[in-house]
């Protein structure tokens, strides 16, 4: 199932603060998301190589589609937006920038026209809450390139296998990419993309979903990362 936020706002976190920084936000938006959508793998801080340089997205959700959503807080400023949003819009199908709105307003983004707004702001009762205000667009721009760069060589072996491509272990990355871009189209890499959010962090997620404690949310995230094993699990 894809994104499809609506126009409501949701109340979703509270905190005794005028001004949000950009945990709060964050453990306000995981906690929205978490509570809107089933099926579905979430983390934060994913770094991705775009040619816009290294970029790492504040928050991803692989749901049916992998979306990334950028963070300005009350705190922050917009000089590296352009190029963030249009680094992950390389590799994401969707894009959402999610800003404060006493801070900012969505004419000062200056946005791309893919790239979807959503403000964060202090509810009734000082609680966090969300608005969508612009809807993403989907990416096109998604290459086999792109998503084999991304992966590790034991993600680019187990897709070759699947392929019935053979693979030597003495081959190194640069090979085992050259061998996926000739055997997976674009198609096939956005799913590839796709599952790969899903499986990697999602030991992460479910951690964090057996937190109950607001301020230790995002320790999970890190102190489980990532699932190297996730394929070996796969193969059992």
């Amino acid at each position: 199932m894809g994104m499809n936020i609506d126009n409501e706002s949701a109340a979703v976190y509270h905190m005794d603060m005028k001004r949000a920084d950009a945990k709060a936000i964050t453990i306000a938006l995981i906690r929205w998301l978490d509570n809107r959508y089933q099926d579905k793998t979430i983390t934060t801080e994913m770094s991705v190589n775009t040619s816009y340089g290294t970029k790492v997205a504040d928050v991803v959700i692989s749901n049916g589609h992998a979306i990334a959503f950028e963070i300005k807080s009350d705190f922050d400023t917009t000089t590296r937006l352009s190029d963030q949003v249009n680094g992950f819009s390389e590799i994401f199908e969707y894009v959402y920038t999610v800003f404060w709105k006493e801070r900012f307003t969505i004419d000062a983004l200056n946005l791309p026209n893919n790239v979807g707004a959503i403000e964060a702001f202090w509810g009734e009762d000082g609680v966090l809450s969300f608005k969508l205000v612009k809807k993403a667009k989907i990416n096109r721009f998604i290459t086999p390139m792109v998503v084999a760069n991304l992966l590790w060589k034991s993600e680019l072996e187990y897709f070759l296998h699947l392929k019935n491509i053979p693979t030597k272990k003495n081959y190194d990355k640069t090979t085992l990419v050259n061998l996926y871009v000739d055997c997976h189209n674009k198609q096939e890499s956005v799913k590839i993309f796709r599952f790969v959010v899903k499986k990697r962090f999602e030991r992460g997620y479910l951690a964090y979903q057996q937190v109950k404690d607001t301020a230790n949310a995002l320790r999970a995230f890190i102190q489980f990362k990532t699932d190297k094993d996730y394929l070996l699990k796969l193969q059992v």
